[in-house]
């Protein structure tokens, strides 16, 4: 893990969270194939967690069209670091191409509300 991650890994428990516990309560909203992948452990669907919420990144990556699909699909399995802050996004390598791409097109499909 690089030091900025680790600098917010120790901010968090410093403050009082944890990192296993970022998921306070379960999050019904979300699709079964998102919960079953974890990715509600970082993110939720308004709200800042250790990753920007689900809306968020629909609202930056929806210009892009068709072609965000598979940049946030290839995100989603190989993680990545820099475009939201100095926490990266954990790999999530058990999840397949198609799944990837059915939860990418699930997060641009949202709206702020």
């Amino acid at each position: 893990m690089r030091a900025p991650a680790l600098a917010a890994a120790a901010a968090m428990l410093l403050g009082g969270g944890t990192l296993a516990g970022a998921a306070e309560a379960p999050q019904p909203e979300l699709p079964a194939l998102v919960l079953q992948s974890h990715c509600d452990e970082c993110h939720s669907l308004s709200s800042v967690r250790i990753g920007p919420p689900f809306v968020a990144v629909a609202l930056r990556y929806r210009p892009a069209g068709e072609a965000a699909v598979e940049v946030l699909a290839r995100k989603i399995i190989a993680g990545g670091g820099g475009n939201w802050g100095v926490v990266p996004m954990v790999p999530n390598e058990r999840v397949s191409l198609a799944e990837a791409r059915t939860m990418a097109r699930w997060v641009l499909s949202l709206q702020a509300k």
